[in-house]
């Protein structure tokens, strides 16, 4: 590439490219280096605002990185925010630091605001051979996304080098990583060993060769997973539910694909495992539990599969006064005084209005809680588990107090003494507030 013409034409390529994404606010993640520097100056130039990001993951060369990123943001007129981005211990130092990066940058992001990496077309080719060592699928040998809201790649078409020769030419005071050169990482001997050897006694153009194929089954992957995403994904208490039926007469190919969803829905951006993959198929198939990744269980509940990283907390007891209703962690509980026609709707539980009195108060379950069933007491568990509760929720299922005495297990059962008998009724009602179900991506 000529140093002067040529290089003013590829930065205006590369405002194009930068001018392609969402308009308005633009998070930069400047890691000091050529490249993010360029996707900087792109979003200066399309963008009126535009801030810069630097994770520092505390790392032998941190230091040397954050400075140079300080002196990019301060040559485009732009302050720079460090963020703390420890890297905890164990293999695969690259991923770990991905996902640090990853989470500090979703946490910092402001409302609507693009998140701009500045990956090149030779990073995605070292992704997609690092991704086919590791044994991936067409979802990993597809590469990354130039765009995957918030996350934007303007040069993602872009070889480092040209890249490299903009920032030089436009005075930007990058600095080179030398863990870069570190070959104990398998990116870096990808990268300074095999695509190398590549070009030279295969296909000098194996790069390009590389992201071709990575776009084709970026192409078959977005087809995939827009059937994936009619699997309809509920969220509980702090767990996702996969509805097995689907997920078990689904091809594989769309099925593993929405427990993926599943799965980023609680560990987000994380997707999980193929291993975590074919364990919750596992628990949709034959039933019983399984532990994931991250401490993720995945169990079956009914005619789901329901992932979660913790048991859910009940919310403390609280009274609820007739005629009134009340959120009670992700249930609405309400009671109101009527005249009941005969017919009982279902989650509700009828209640004698001379016996209640004005007030109840909700309860969580308690080991060792019993309610009257005429001749004699029931464990409530016991009630629950009859009911179909799953185990996961019974902690959290509202109990009714009035007296000190359990007049009902909310949307089950009352006991004897406190069930209506007359047409005067108070109708307890348990339904699912806000929280309890949405759709997810």
């Amino acid at each position: 590439m000529a140093p002067a013409r040529d290089l003013i034409e590829f930065g205006a390529a590369v405002c194009d490219a930068a001018d392609e994404f969402p308009a308005g606010a633009a998070a930069v993640c400047l890691g000091g280096g050529a490249d993010s520097a360029v996707a900087a100056w792109a979003m200066t130039q399309t963008r009126a605002e535009v801030r810069c990001l630097f994770v520092d993951h505390r790392l032998e060369f941190s230091s040397l990185l954050e400075d140079a990123a300080g002196k990019v943001a301060a040559t485009l007129g732009l302050e720079l925010h460090a963020l703390d981005g420890p890297v905890v211990e164990g293999p695969d130092l690259e991923a770990r630091a991905r996902t640090s990066r990853q989470s500090a940058l979703l946490d910092a992001r402001g409302a609507a605001e693009i998140l701009v990496l500045g990956h090149t077309a030779d990073d995605q080719a070292e992704t997609v051979l690092q991704n086919l060592f590791r044994g991936a699928g067409s979802r990993g040998l597809s590469g990354m996304r130039s765009k995957r809201l918030p996350w934007v790649r303007p040069l993602l078409s872009f070889s480092r080098a040209d890249v490299r020769r903009l920032a030089v030419h436009l005075a930007l005071p990058f600095a080179d990583d030398p863990s870069n050169l570190d070959r104990r990482h398998t990116r870096n001997r990808i990268r300074l060993d095999l695509l190398p050897l590549l070009e030279r006694d295969f296909n000098p153009a194996v790069k390009k060769v590389v992201a071709a194929t990575a776009e084709r089954l970026a192409s078959d992957d977005q087809a995939l997973l827009a059937v994936a995403s009619a699997v309809p994904i509920r969220e509980e208490w702090g767990a996702i539910l996969l509805p097995s039926p689907l997920l078990v007469t689904l091809p594989s190919a769309v099925a593993s694909r929405a427990v993926r969803r599943g799965l980023r829905s609680l560990l987000l951006p994380y997707p999980g495992t193929n291993a975590d993959v074919r364990a919750v198929m596992d628990v949709a198939r034959s039933g019983g539990r399984a532990q994931l990744s991250r401490g993720i269980t995945a169990v079956a509940e009914g005619p789901y599969v329901a992932m979660y990283a913790g048991e859910p907390q009940p919310p403390e007891p609280a009274q609820l006064a007739i005629g009134d209703s009340l959120a009670w962690g992700e249930w609405s509980v309400a009671a109101r005084r009527t005249h009941h026609p005969g017919l009982r709707r279902a989650n509700t539980i009828l209640l004698d209005p001379g016996v209640v009195g004005s007030d109840l108060v909700v309860e969580p379950w308690r080991a060792g809680n019993r309610i009257d069933i005429g001749e004699g007491t029931k464990p409530v568990a016991e009630v629950l588990r009859e009911a179909g509760v799953a185990p996961r929720l019974r902690a959290v299922w509202p109990l009714v107090w009035v007296d000190a005495k359990i007049a009902a297990v909310a949307g089950h059962r009352s006991a004897p003494w406190a069930a209506a008998t007359g047409r005067d009724v108070i109708e307890l009602t348990i339904g699912k507030g806000a929280a309890w179900t949405s759709e997810r991506c």
